[in-house]
């Protein structure tokens, strides 16, 4: 067996940006929640975030969205002041404890600057002078003497990073912000010297950029976070980029290049879309510059991290997302344990999708960092019964093992991982199945202990469903009951049988050529399972009561999920409810203008409408065990993270 090092050699080969050696070549880019803020200054749950990173491993963490003026965001830094030093300071040391270096990425969010809450109308700026016709009211273009002074800021804003003892600094020029909208020929309509030309759209970024490095000095790494293609008509391609990253290299301005592509989904990549997409137009860029250049762009796998970096597409490779599933990814890698890594599945439900708590689908510790990163040993060992394998069951089992309890896990399907396995089904939702594949390693290397931990015996008894009985005979002292859900079914009139989303995904289609998907709960199930029909070759139409299709659906992965589904055929309708279905015609009314339609030759059709928990056994064995949990979905039907979050804090109680 290969040792770590010959597997993934450049991963760990040390490189150095000006005078700022990184341990590996991994790196965790500019990212930031509104949890680890105190009236816009970072607080310990962030430098308990970063520390835990360092632990595991990462040569570089960035920290990210640091306003410079008094207008930024509410879930913003504000380097405005000196009172950010000491935070900073706080930072810094995080990573420094455990060898990581912490650079700071500085940002003007412009255009896109959000409403604080019960501010119902905040004026912002812009590059462009032609306003967009749903643009709230904004302030006049800045004139060349403002935008001066606001490069100026940013000068004495890196200063105050770097007095707080942060080690480099970046510059955001990418996604739409302030400075990417003077570089976009599009949103950039100026004729005075800022507009124009690319010398004249990247003046801006030029003049910014002498002002950080004027105050932090020759000796520290400077950088800037630029896309690699705009990826819209008319924008900024490719060819530019270069030639940008070209001429701020000529000048000397920076020691290195960040990387994206796009803005929104396109830059953050839902599941649907491929891994290592932009790596390509990267390497066109990196064909043009000797800097050392970074990426963030669906590179989850270290074995894509070591090819990348290998053949000289990359100098630096960040796997931000990767490091909010598994803090340990690093480490884990260089130790050889990579079956031990929760790999992140691009779902975007807790990282995008919770905008405040920002946090995993299936690793409810991260940004709980500073009260459940330590798992405290048991007071007193306990003999648990958990039953249900789904993500619920098995992540309490993981942790009251973890923290010395004797566990046995009943689960009445041959596999771990419940109901993930159906989900993984949808060819756009199917890295799902690395939740399964996460536990189910754990639960065949679990007796063999790591890290000093004092464990208890563990059990799993797969293909058995425990009884009153059962459960009775082994004498636990707590039961967790994580039996999960059913589907609720739904019969319209006409006499046809209807399907559950669970029917559909495990029935045989062979003689099914069209659907109806009726969605009444707007998450990611009936669209998930649209997607596994149509991938078929199935004539799916998709209809739904709510005034918007898949509502409840993080906003990105929606629109990407949409977008490739409308191209396979699709029709979607929404405020429509199915309310006859006889033979092969199906009657469906608008809610609203009390139409009718009929769609003819439907072979199916398929009702999502919620679930019900399965929560018998709980009632069974209240008076028999002295501490009995319900979790999961067999508590109320929720999504994988809330399941897992409920997990990990009754193993925590136990």
């Amino acid at each position: 067996m290969q040792t770590p090092h010959l597997r993934f050699p450049h991963l760990f080969n040390p490189i150095t940006i000006k005078h700022v050696t990184l341990r590996n070549r991994i790196a965790i880019s500019a990212h930031i929640a509104g949890w680890w803020l105190t009236d816009g200054l970072p607080n310990e749950d962030f430098a308990a975030y970063i520390e835990e990173r360092a632990k595991g491993g990462v040569g570089l963490f960035v920290i990210g969205a640091t306003g410079i003026t008094y207008d930024a965001g509410p879930n913003w830094i504000h380097n405005t002041s000196d009172a950010i030093i000491p935070r900073y300071q706080m930072l810094a040391e995080a990573g420094h404890r455990h060898g990581t270096k912490v650079f700071a990425q500085l940002i003007h969010i412009g255009d896109a600057i959000p409403a604080p809450p019960g501010d119902r109308i905040r004026v912002g700026m812009k590059a462009q002078v032609v306003p967009h016709a749903h643009q709230r009211p904004r302030r006049p273009d800045r004139n060349p003497d403002e935008l001066r002074e606001l490069s100026r800021k940013f000068g004495e804003a890196a200063a105050r990073a770097i007095a707080g003892g942060i080690d480099g600094l970046e510059l955001h020029a990418h996604e739409g912000f302030y400075h990417a909208q003077f570089l976009s020929p599009i949103r950039n309509q100026r004729t005075d010297e800022f507009g124009g030309s690319l010398v004249n759209r990247m003046r801006f970024i030029v003049e910014t950029l002498q002002a950080m490095r004027q105050g932090i000095g020759d000796e520290i790494p400077l950088g800037v976070r630029l896309k690699a293609h705009d990826q819209e008509e008319g924008g900024m391609t490719t060819a530019d980029y270069a030639e940008l990253v070209t001429r701020l290299e000529a000048m000397g301005l920076v020691d290195y290049i960040s990387l994206t592509a796009g803005d929104g989904g396109l830059h953050h990549g839902p599941m649907p879309r491929p891994d290592g997409e932009w790596l390509s137009l990267v390497n066109k860029i990196k064909g043009a510059t000797e800097l050392p250049i970074m990426h963030a762009g669906r590179i989850t796998t270290p074995q894509m991290a070591e090819e990348a970096v290998a053949s000289g597409m990359l100098d630096v490779v960040c796997m931000t997302k990767a490091h909010i599933a598994d803090p340990h990814f690093t480490r884990k890698v260089q130790e050889g344990r990579l079956e031990d890594i929760r790999y992140c599945t691009r779902c975007l439900q807790s990282c995008i999708g919770d905008t405040e708590r920002m946090s995993c689908v299936y690793n409810p510790v991260t940004s709980r960092e500073r009260t459940w990163a330590v798992l405290e040993p048991a007071k007193r060992k306990k003999r648990i019964v958990i039953v249900g394998a789904g993500p619920a069951g098995m992540e309490a089992a993981l942790t009251a093992h973890s923290r010395g309890h004797d566990v046995i896990v009943f689960d009445k399907s041959d596999q771990v991982g419940g109901q993930v396995h159906l989900a993984a089904k949808s060819p756009m939702r199917r890295l799902f199945i690395r939740i399964a594949e996460f536990y189910r390693h754990q639960v065949e290397r679990i007796e063999i202990p790591r890290d000093g931990a004092t464990t208890g015996a563990f059990e799993i008894r797969l293909a058995k469903e425990a009884t009153v009985e059962t459960i009775r005979a082994l004498a636990p002292d707590a039961v967790i009951v994580a039996t999960g859900s059913k589907p609720r079914r739904v019969q319209i009139p006409g006499g046809r049988e209807t399907w559950t989303v669970p029917d559909a995904l495990t029935h045989d289609l062979d003689g099914i050529r069209k659907a109806l998907v009726v969605d009444h709960t707007g998450t990611t199930q009936a669209l998930m399972l649209t997607d596994y029909l149509s991938d078929r070759g199935i004539d799916v139409e998709y209809i739904t009561p709510g005034e918007l299709v898949a509502g409840a659906i993080e906003r990105m992965t929606r629109e990407e999920m949409l977008s490739r589904l409308k191209e396979r055929g699709v029709r979607f309708n929404d405020g429509e409810n199915l309310v006859y279905w006889d033979e092969q015609t199906a009657l469906i009314r608008h809610n609203r203008f009390v139409e009718e339609r009929t769609v003819e030759a439907i072979d199916t059709v398929v009702i999502s409408a919620g679930a019900d928990p399965i929560d018998e056994l709980a009632l069974g064995v209240r008076g028999i065990v002295p501490e009995v949990y319900t979790i999961g979905d067999a508590n109320t039907p929720r999504t994988v993270h809330e399941a897992t979050l409920q997990g990990g804090l009754v193993g925590r109680m136990l």
